[in-house]
């Protein structure tokens, strides 16, 4: 009885403390996209730092870039409501602008998320608009 009783406390401690991912941190963390409608997988892969975020929590910041430009600006997080504040973005004229037009037109619309490990969901009313994954910072 005594060695069942021992593995089942050892089973219980091994799930808890193996068995479930630890939620990365909005900030501090390179996400980089994983799906959005229109944008297909072969624009979101083209390039390593292609459609990403990175939030800074002591200034409130963001930045990351498009298919093409990068941009940057304010945002404000609490109990899983985010919404993005005034918006800069560099102007070059690139291919495929159209992913780019649908990614930031995304952002205007974000007023949540929510992280499960090391993913993001960036949604509008309750409903996933896009998913990012957590990376190795990029240079």
């Amino acid at each position: 009885m005594k060695k069942i009783f021992a593995a089942a406390v050892l089973l219980v401690a091994l799930a808890a403390c193996c068995g479930a991912k630890r939620n990365r941190p909005l900030e501090g963390t390179t996400w980089k996209l994983v799906s959005m409608d229109g944008i297909p997988a072969a624009a979101i892969n083209n390039e390593a730092d292609a459609f990403t975020l990175e939030f800074n929590g002591a200034e409130t910041l963001v930045g990351g870039r498009t298919n093409c430009n990068r941009f940057f600006g304010s945002y404000d997080a609490n109990d899983g409501a985010l919404v993005f504040g005034d918006m800069g973005m560099t102007r070059m004229a690139c291919p495929d602008m159209e992913y780019e037009d649908a990614f930031v037109r995304m952002l205007d619309r974000v007023d949540g998320y929510a992280i499960k490990g090391d993913q993001l969901m960036l949604s509008a009313s309750g409903q996933t608009l896009a998913t990012f994954k957590a990376v190795d910072k990029i240079e």
